[in-house]
């Protein structure tokens, strides 16, 4: 059958009709040849070259030397019905792709080609190595922190020994200790905030405002302490975001907010491997989920949505709303307080959003933007230390 003919046939089917229509990926199908038959529109703007000149034509030539055997490999091996997944960079340009191949048969199962679809992802390389460098450092300033406390719980250990039977300069090793301690809590959560003046000191406002609403509705002393925590440490994700993307001034294109949005995930997976008393990386790593399954991450439903979260959601959207960003002016307290009281029930817990609004409208809660812990915070605090 003529290599017009094949294609013609292939596209009366309509699965491949979708597959051929897509816009941002690029689809190919290669003959057991090894020539081009199809190559889709997205062909120019992958390599600036128009498609057709490419028909019938080795797909050997779009590839240099240091990528061909790879393509190679791959479609060999696809011609014994695997379908191989692989990444190249098509010839004199610097886009990487990630290439899935799949058999293509006739109708009676006789194989007559290779078929594929290849994605541009370079950002999200870029990304992935962004990431990897940024963790490496936080990975190091971990260890710094850990190898200092060490040295001071050897300190801490040597002068109890020494002086077991004086009480008072115990009391003063241990205060060390915890200062020590509430150091590299802080040192966490001002990571992200070191390279965003915007968003400095929000993490702290955001745990004043959810340890509030947390005692309004009646929680323990003990499950405030780790909303408290987690509240400090919800955006640590973001030390994944680079920075033209933090700071960017104007709008976010889709591939920008999608980078911005995993640092729920990137938070939890720092976090998930330190013993806290207390959900603190599901805390962080729900935090925008929303009650009616529009948040992210996973799209959680309210049931599914610790109470924590619920309130740490709705403590960090008021202070969001009421702070400056790169591309907004901040927002007034009431048009923040009508968000969440318009969308109670819808995305923000019912319970939380009326305790909320009432340390608001009847207690007279305000943000201390000027850093001031009040003596609340002091004692949730020793908790956190001692936990």
């Amino acid at each position: 059958m003529e290599m017009s003919k094949i294609v013609y046939k292939l596209m009366e089917n309509e699965l491949m009709r979708l597959l051929f229509s897509g816009v941002t990926d690029l689809t190919y199908i290669y003959d057991t040849e090894g020539n081009v038959l199809f190559v889709n529109k997205v062909f120019e703007k992958f390599t600036g070259q128009r498609p057709e000149e490419f028909y019938g034509k080795p797909f050997a030539t779009l590839f240099d030397e240091d990528n061909l055997k790879k393509a190679m490999d791959a479609y060999a091996s696809t011609l014994k019905g695997e379908s191989p997944q692989y990444e190249l960079y098509f010839k004199n340009t610097k886009i990487l792709c990630e290439y899935r191949n799949f058999p293509l048969r006739d109708e009676k199962g006789k194989l007559i080609g290779v078929m594929g679809i290849a994605r541009d992802i370079t950002a999200r390389k870029q990304a992935e190595e962004g990431l990897r460098v940024l963790n490496e450092s936080l990975e190091k300033r971990m260890l710094e922190h850990s190898s200092r406390l060490m040295e001071l719980n050897e300190e801490l250990m040597g002068e109890i020994d020494a002086r077991k039977r004086q009480e008072s300069e115990s009391k003063q090793s241990i205060v060390k200790l915890q200062k020590s301690l509430r150091g590299i809590i802080q040192t966490l959560a001002l990571t992200v905030e070191s390279r965003d003046p915007y968003s400095a000191g929000h993490q702290k406002r955001v745990a004043h405002l959810a340890c509030c609403i947390a005692e309004e509705m009646g929680l323990s002393k003990d499950r405030i302490a780790g909303v408290r925590l987690a509240a400090l440490l919800h955006d640590i994700g973001k030390i994944s975001v680079p920075d033209e993307i933090l700071n960017k001034p104007g709008q976010l294109t889709d591939a920008e907010l999608s980078v911005i949005r995993d640092h729920a995930q990137v938070g939890y997976d720092l976090l998930k491997e330190i013993e806290f008393p207390w959900s603190v990386a599901q805390i962080v790593l729900q935090h925008h989920e929303r009650i009616n399954g529009s948040g992210y991450p996973f799209g959680l439903p309210g049931k599914d949505i610790l109470p924590e979260t619920k309130i740490l959601s709705v403590a960090d959207v008021i202070d969001a709303m009421t702070s400056p960003r790169p591309y907004r002016q901040s927002f007034s307290l009431d048009k923040a307080l009508n968000e969440i009281s318009h969308n109670r029930g819808i995305l923000y817990d019912f319970n939380v959003v009326y305790a909320c609004l009432a340390i608001f409208n009847e207690k007279g809660f305000k943000f201390e933007r000027q850093g001031h812990s009040n003596s609340k915070e002091k004692e949730i605090e020793v908790l956190l230390l001692k936990a």
